[in-house]
């Protein structure tokens, strides 16, 4: 069986929410503003669970290490394609993916295959077979920034059909940068001498992208 890659929207409805997007009807529903109970998504052999993501701002750049949990509704022998969209926005500059992974139970991670899609605003990735309840994908990329201004995409979550059961976002900031503006809230935390901002949530539905400005 093929299962449906995801597709994009293109110009003012462009994909621009969460880290994993579902197909066709989905992406239709953004761009026509409709709720985002999602036909694909009660079907669709994987079920997108909860996020870990970590951002790193360091001079003019910005690196996302990110870990995805994806239910397996059952096991699934074949490879299945989805779309990681990454931002596209005038107030950054260009981004690429770095790394993919993917980890099945307690097993270690194992590099996977992804690939660029000239011209859209994202990669394709290749979720590997599904050998028992859940996979675990590991992603990196970077992004470069040309003021103080970092998105990260997440409204797209709400295509899958179901609130994240469970994410948690950590910001870290360059040394001596004042956060202006975070578009959820954040709190400030510390570890040893550095400072970081985090914000933890359950049954999460996300209603807007997640978006840092600071002062450098």
């Amino acid at each position: 069986m093929r299962y449906p890659s995801l597709l994009l929207v293109r110009g003012a409805a462009l994909l621009a929410g969460a880290a994993l997007s579902l197909g066709s009807d989905a992406a239709a529903q953004v761009s026509t503003g409709r709720a985002a109970s999602n036909p694909l998504g009660e079907v669709f052999p994987l079920v997108f669970d909860a996020e870990t993501v970590r951002l790193d701002v360091s001079g003019d750049s910005l690196e996302v290490r990110a870990s995805f949990t994806l239910l397996c509704r059952a096991p699934i022998a074949e490879s299945i394609p989805l779309f990681f969209p990454l931002p596209v926005d005038s107030l950054l500059g260009g981004a690429r993916m770095v790394s993919l992974a993917f980890r099945a139970g307690g097993g270690s991670a194992v590099p996977t295959r992804w690939e660029e899609l000239p011209g859209a605003p994202g990669v394709r990735w290749w979720v590997p077979p599904c050998p028992g309840d859940s996979l675990v994908a590991e992603s990196v990329y970077r992004q470069r920034l040309v003021t103080g201004y970092a998105r990260y995409i997440l409204t797209t979550a709400r295509l899958w059909g179901r609130p994240l059961r469970w994410a948690r976002f950590e910001i870290r900031l360059p040394a001596g940068a004042e956060p202006l503006e975070f578009s959820y809230p954040f709190e400030r935390r510390t570890q040893g001498d550095e400072v970081y901002y985090a914000f933890e949530v359950r049954d999460f539905v996300p209603d807007r992208d997640l978006v840092v400005r600071w002062r450098r």
